[in-house]
């Protein structure tokens, strides 16, 4: 690709790379650097490439245009696909945030590409790094994937791949990951689990009022839903909707990796809650005064003996 390139402004950072809004013979297009530090880092740019090109066909990923490879760090082109970060909307201070409507909708959309990984390829690809930073936003709310860099295959004969872990362990790596380097699609399904809490409280995880050294998967009723984003509680959200995914949140983060679903089977249930919505419409103009809360901890009548059955839905 020999066109001229100009790269006007940071839109993403995230570990190894730094994703650029620019302009490519006057067109808009997002921009990806990798570091001088990738090669230290888990990080793989020409994975990004390999992979990112091939899912570049499906409507939740960022279409991949080229890349520079003579550079003195792999720079990956993509289509412009909008200034929205999903990342700027979870966050409790955000004064507009994503209506639980679109919520699903993202949630859905982004279990399509993952499960894709698992399923379409030779042998499964474990993507590693789900998370709301990963992730932008068209003009219709339509979630993009932007990054495979982390991306990761099961060997030929194997029931998992092992890599040990580089880094701070945080919220997003599962106990079978950080005690024995055993990745299987169940990472994913994790780390799924994790962006939809994310989903449903508003919040980065590293901001929530949680002792960091419990699993989502284990958390009391009690905090579970303490942890649900205020402002929901406000969209007239129905009890059961709230229950169904507040208790897939649960299953996906299973402690023990072969209780937790398949992707195929997280895709399959989101889009059940997604039909039994019946809050008003998509427009997103929620008036918190004017409504009243339908969900609390008393009225969601969730049973604290069911918590964790993951037979709800």
């Amino acid at each position: 690709m020999k066109m001229k390139m100009k790269m006007k402004m940071i839109f993403v950072q995230d570990t190894g790379y730094k994703l650029y809004k620019g302009s490519l013979t006057d067109r808009p297009i997002f921009v990806k650097k990798y570091d001088s530090s990738w090669s230290s880092l888990a990080v793989n740019p020409y994975k990004d490439i390999a992979i990112g090109s091939q899912m570049s066909v499906h409507k939740n990923v960022l279409k991949f245009i080229g890349c520079y490879l003579e550079t003195e760090t792999p720079t990956i082109v993509y289509e412009f696909a909008g200034t929205k970060r999903l990342s700027t909307f979870i966050s409790a201070t955000n004064v507009q945030p994503l209506p639980w409507k679109w919520k699903l909708k993202i949630a859905i959309g982004l279990a399509n590409p993952v499960a894709y990984l698992h399923t379409a390829f030779s042998r499964p690809v474990i993507h590693r790094g789900i998370k709301c930073l990963k992730i932008i936003l068209d003009e219709n709310n339509v979630p993009k994937l932007i990054d495979f860099g982390l991306c990761i295959s099961i060997p030929e004969g194997q029931s998992h791949a092992k890599r040990a872990i580089i880094g701070k362990t945080g919220w997003w790596v599962p106990p079978e990951y950080w005690a024995r380097g055993y990745i299987t699609e169940k990472v994913d399904v994790y780390q799924f689990g994790l962006f939809l809490f994310e989903l449903l409280s508003g919040q980065g995880l590293a901001y929530l009022p949680m002792d960091d050294t419990l699993d989502i998967g284990e958390l009391s009723f009690e905090k579970f839903i303490d942890a649900v984003d205020w402002r929901i509680k406000y969209e007239g959200i129905g009890q059961e909707q709230l229950l169904n995914f507040a208790t897939l949140i649960n299953r996906c983060t299973f402690y023990d990796e072969q209780k937790r679903p398949t992707m195929i089977e997280v895709g399959k249930e989101l889009k059940q809650i997604d039909q039994s919505f019946t809050s008003p419409s998509l427009n997103g103009k929620v008036n918190h005064q004017e409504q009243q809360p339908r969900v609390n901890n008393q009225v969601l009548g969730i049973s604290k003996i069911a918590w964790g059955q993951g037979n709800f839905l």
